[in-house]
């Protein structure tokens, strides 16, 4: 009986992942994964023991090699402009969508909405971050692990991870206002110990 049980529920878990894991790996990751690892979906995780990085490396599990094999069709240099392109519409959108009632949107405004993603769902759990410096004209944050570059560069994809994970970091930051600066320095998926994202405002 349980051992059904559990196999039912795994299909229902696969039936919503797959669709969403597609999505998650062409730029709609924030959404997408957020939706699979919140309401009934969470719990389904739950119920089949599966970790926050259980369900990415799923995800890359089922779409790297997908997206190797598109690679090898149209070419290295169009497949990472591709996907880059994708992964920074995508961002962009969900940033215009999410933050287009905020009264304000100077660098304390966007530090909190930066607070808000990083303690849902999956981030809570996919990032050891911390904030190094915080003024009214500085953020800088510091993540000393980071589930997707450990999985991805294990997997031979950072440059996949480089595309859909961090591209998109200065496009989102230029859409909230084009007056704070990006810089990341330091990025984990590029080889480093730890990634170091600063943030300046010009008033």
């Amino acid at each position: 009986m349980e051992q059904k049980k559990f196999l039912e529920n795994r299909r229902t878990f696969l039936a919503k992942a797959v669709p969403l894991s597609a999505l998650a790996c062409l730029g709609c990751k924030g959404p997408a994964v957020q939706q699979l690892m919140a309401g009934s979906t969470r719990q389904e995780q739950k119920s089949l023991g599966m970790s926050t990085e259980e369900t990415y490396s799923f995800f890359y599990g089922m779409f790297i090699p997908l997206l190797r094999s598109l690679e090898n069709e149209i070419g290295s240099g169009k497949f990472i402009d591709l996907i880059t392109k994708v992964s920074l519409d995508s961002l962009r959108s969900m940033v215009t969508s999410m933050t287009k009632d905020l009264p304000k949107k100077d660098l304390q405004a966007f530090a909190s909405f930066l607070k808000d993603i990083l303690a849902a769902p999956p981030y809570s759990s996919a990032f050891s971050c911390e904030i190094v410096e915080q003024t009214d004209s500085v953020l800088e944050l510091k993540y000393t692990d980071c589930i997707p570059a450990r999985l991805l560069r294990s997997m031979k994809a950072a440059d996949i991870g480089l595309a859909i994970e961090c591209s998109g970091a200065k496009a989102a930051v230029d859409v909230f206002n084009a007056k704070i600066n990006y810089t990341n320095p330091k990025n984990i998926m590029k080889g480093d110990n730890y990634c170091l994202e600063r943030f300046t405002f010009r008033a």
